[in-house]
Parts: C-alpha cells; structure tokens; sequence
C-alpha cells in the first residue's frame, strides 16, 4: 500500500554558518551586506558558496549595484534620516510584491508572534482582554501555571513583579506576561467579592496553544469538534477528543473548520488521515521544481473510517482546512455545509535567517483527489482586492454560476469546481452574523459594555449558576435587564442614544444572554449558547441522512475499485 511522504519536506528550515560571514551585516559594510542579501533572497539555491553567488550574470550584479548605491545615497543624503533595517525591509517586501499574495517576508518579531500560534509560547496560560484599563483574565487553559495558583475568569492583573500594568496597550501586556521557561512571576489581582487584591506566585511553562477549543456531544449520539489551527498537535488532540466522545456515545461527527485558516500540510493530513480509507490519496503537491511533486496518501492510521461525517467551512477556511474539506469531498467521505472557503491553494515553504527573520515562499500549488486545484485567481489585482472578494458572496454566487468554472468530479461522480476555494454541498447563509454599523460598534469597543455590565450583574445574582441546562432553554433577559443595560451604555458613552439600537433589540438581548453564560459557566457554556443561532450547524444537525448516504456511497465505491 502506498505510503504518504513526509509533509515537512515543504517547510524546512534553512541555516547559515556564522564564521562564513555569508549573513553578517554591519552598517559599516552596508552596501556589500545589503548585495548579500539581495542574492540570498532572489536565488533559491541557498547552499551555494558566496564566490559562485558572486560570477552570476554581470547583467544582475550590476543591477544589484544600482539597489545598493541608491540606499547609499538614501543614507547619506536625503532629507530626512531613515531607518537602514526598515529601508531594506521595504526593498524585500517590494520585491517580493509582484509573486503571490501569500508570499512573504516576516521580521524576527513577525517570525516570532506568527510561530506561536503553532509552537506555542513560555507564559502563564490565559487568555485576557484589556478592560477599563485593566488586564482582565477572560478564561485560564487547564494545567497551567494560572490553573495551578487558582486564577479564574474575571480576575483583573493590577501588578506584575510589583509594577503596575494598569493602563498598559495589549502588545504592552503581553510582554509582561510572558517571558523565559522557570522563570518566576509574582501577579496582584483584583477579585470580585474581594476588598484587598490577592497575590499569586507562578512559574512560567511552555504554553501550547490548543487546535481544538471545542469538543463536546451536541445530542445523545451526535459530536462536535472545533478545529482552530492545525499545528504540530493537532492530529493528536483531535485523536484524543475523538476517542471522549465515542466513550460517551457518539455516533457521528461535526467537524467545524469555520475561520480556520490553516497552518501545517503534515497536520492536515493527519487530520484527514483520521477518516479516509488507507490506500486512497488525500492530496498532490506540484510546483516548478521536480522535488515540489508529492503525492499523500492515508494510511493504516485511519481510525474512523465509518464514522458518519458533516464539515462546516466558510469564508475563513484556507489552505489546509481546504486540503482536508477537499478530500472529504472528493472522496464522498463527507457532506460538507457552510459557505465557499477562501481559496487558498498553495503552499509555502519556509526559510529561516540568522536574525530571526523568515521567508515564506510560495513553491507549489496543492490538488484535491479529484485533480482540481482550490486557489483563486490573483492576477491584476491589488492584495486587498484578493483578499476582499474571499469575503464577497454576491461575486462568489456570480463565478460559480459561471460558464467558465472547470468542474471535476468526486468518487462516485458528483460534480464538483475547482479554482476558486471549496464549495459547499449545502449553502448557508448565517444572516444572524450581519449586524448594524452601531451594534458592531457596541459589540467591539474597547470599553467591553456587554462583560462590564453582565459581570456586575452575575456577582449580585449568583444562584443564577445552578443549573446551565435550564439557563440555556428556559432564561431570557427581561425588557427591565435590557433597558438597564442600555442606560448603562448611554451613561457610559453620550454618542449613543436608546433609539441606535430598536432594531437591534433582539440580538442584544442574545449577547447578553450569550455574555452572560460565559461570565458564569465559561467559554463551553458561551459556545453551547452560541449554537442557538447558529444556521449553518443546525442545518449540519439535521442533515446526517445525506452524509450517511455519501458515507455507504463511497464504501461501496472504494470496495468496488478494490476488486
């Protein structure tokens, strides 16, 4: 049977001898450094030694001349004085402008904040918001060191190592919090039903950031898994929850890949590795180079095959979600619901620089089972153009209406297109998410009116907490608890007035309950309120006669071509 290749072959890390001075740059060297760099960003053979780099074409090294007298002269004489590193930060990102948008060039601290949503970071483990000027814990991860100390939702940081972070700026905060493994950190927080603030000693961890905020059974036999990232963990997060929920007696699967963006290739095979029958390809790689063509199969690792399947998608699914939303389509694994994703088909390998800096460079387009590729087009036009008609419906419905979609089809023959990200089998729109200019402006302001309020509103109401089952089908906020919520804001805020939001009352009163369930019970019980108004997994709810259609479908098809 054949085996998949390793995925990481595509996201290698490349370093550099320091002795070889082949990425030292000093000012004082400027112009031979810049024209390093230069030839190190435009080849891509990076092993190459520097006096072969140096007999390339006099055509190109004259022109990389030019490059660096003319941030020579900069230096010297324009008007102003200008940052070097900066100056040779545009000169990259600017050439890198004319290639893909997903190529790109991140500096040490891009590089740096952008691993930590797949490798994790050293701090204390929550996760916060900043509140009236305060550091506002919003939920604390398990066995971590806040875990560990009794930290919880709703603390408010005042102090860090005995100076104040009242005020501080997100970034500001982060920075705070965090720091090196071991090392000791001393918090001062303010509590709700506490006079003084409370003191707590933490260690700090390596902190890994989990791929699946949500698992749980949405029904007697039905389960739900939420994957936000897919990172080095993911496959064995989604194993883990997997194995809970059939231990409580699911049956079949939800599996949410709304707003996930993507992340490692490995991982998304992995993922679709867990459902797909061994033998079948999951997905192909191709780019210039021969080495880019890889083919990736599943494999005996499959450990639920049978397992009746619905993937939710939408605008934010990219690149690996659409790997595995692909796959799961192709093959007729799967009914997949939502809206079209976002159309990102290639992938990038990734190259590391001495400094801390990275290069992400686009080296092949993927393909689903099928032979149809998923990336839209890019050409002639600008990258916030790209990026806006992801989010467009109205162009999405006009291109797949079209003439000129190439269509493909699935295993057992359902027509399917390609070239402008996944389309569902079911088209939801989730209308409950549009909302008025002024509600949006309530919702995401920095003052946080909703949490503000509701948390004072829960410290007065405590036996509210008894019982989330009957708080989640039976309470309603009252017209009284809206007006004053609503009062608040306008005390809060002059620029409101009560007749913004006679249209909006409804969903108001929603988020509040929805706030509301977060402040007492936390985030599960937040979401668990959230799925009430959510239209496209209610439609997943109700449509699991067709994907266990698609299920036997595809069985007897792999069965077929078997014999």
């Amino acid at each position: 049977m054949p085996r998949k290749p390793v995925a990481t072959k595509l996201c290698f890390t490349v370093s550099y001898n320091k002795s070889s001075g082949v990425f030292k740059m000093r000012k004082k060297n400027l112009l031979i450094g810049f024209f390093i760099l230069i030839l190190l960003v435009t080849y891509i053979n990076w092993t190459t030694p520097v006096s072969k780099l140096l007999a390339y074409s006099e055509n190109i090294y004259s022109r990389i001349k030019i490059i660096a007298s003319i941030l020579d002269t900069v230096q010297r004489v324009y008007l102003e004085e200008k940052d070097t590193d900066e100056l040779i930060q545009d000169a990259i990102r600017g050439m890198l402008a004319d290639l893909d948008p997903h190529t790109s060039y991140l500096t040490p601290q891009e590089f740096k904040e952008w691993n930590q949503n797949f490798e994790g970071y050293s701090g204390i483990g929550v996760s916060y918001d900043i509140i009236q000027n305060k550091i506002t814990i919003m939920s604390v991860l398990e066995k971590s060191p806040a875990a560990k100390v009794g930290l919880r939702a709703g603390d408010k940081i005042i102090e860090v190592n005995g100076e104040s972070v009242v005020g501080l700026k997100r970034e500001e905060a982060s920075k705070k919090l965090k720091g090196p493994v071991g090392s000791r950190v001393v918090l001062k927080v303010e509590r709700n039903g506490r006079r003084q603030p409370l003191e707590f000693q933490l260690i700090r961890e390596r902190i890994y950031v989990k791929s699946i905020p949500y698992s749980m059974m949405l029904s007697h036999d039905t389960g739900y898994i939420k994957i936000e990232r897919f990172a080095a963990t993911t496959a064995s997060e989604l194993e883990e929850a997997l194995r809970e929920l059939e231990s409580r007696g699911m049956k079949k699967l939800i599996l949410d890949l709304r707003g996930n963006s993507g992340g490692y290739l490995n991982a998304a095979i992995d993922v679709a590795d867990k459902f797909i029958p061994a033998g079948n390809l999951i997905v192909y790689t191709r780019g210039r180079l021969p080495s880019t063509y890889q083919e990736y199969y599943a494999t005996d690792e499959t450990t639920h095959p049978l397992l009746p399947l619905i993937v939710l998608i939408d605008h934010g699914s990219a690149s690996a979600s659409e790997i595995v939303a692909g796959a799961i389509q192709d093959l007729d694994r799967g009914l997949i619901i939502g809206k079209p994703s976002f159309g990102k088909g290639l992938v990038q390998s990734q190259y590391r620089f001495q400094d801390g800096s990275a290069l992400l460079i686009t080296t092949a387009r993927y393909f689903t089972p099928s032979g149809r590729p998923i990336q839209r087009n890019y050409y002639n036009k600008t990258k916030e153009e790209y990026y806006n008609e992801a989010y467009n419906d109205s162009l999405r419905k006009v291109k797949l209406s079209s003439n000129h979609q190439k269509t493909y089809k699935t295993i057992s023959g359902r027509i399917v297109y390609g070239g402008n990200g996944i389309t569902p089998d079911i088209w939801v729109e989730n209308s409950e998410n549009i909302i008025s200019d002024k509600l949006r402006d309530l919702i995401y302001s920095d003052r946080r009116y909703f949490y503000t309020f509701l948390e004072k509103y829960a410290h007065k109401h405590k036996k509210l907490k008894t019982d989330f089952n009957h708080f989640l089908t039976s309470f309603q906020i009252s017209e009284s608890l809206y007006h004053q919520f609503i009062n608040f804001v306008i005390k809060s805020n002059p620029k409101f007035r009560a007749s913004d939001f006679i249209a909006d009352k409804d969903d108001i009163k929603f988020i509040m309950k929805r706030e509301l369930a977060g402040i007492l019970w936390g985030e599960d019980a937040q979401f668990k309120v959230n799925i009430l108004r959510d239209k496209p997994l209610q439609m997943a709810l109700r449509s699991f006669p067709r994907a266990e259609l698609l299920l036997h479908m595809s069985q007897l098809k792999i069965a077929r071509g078997k014999n």
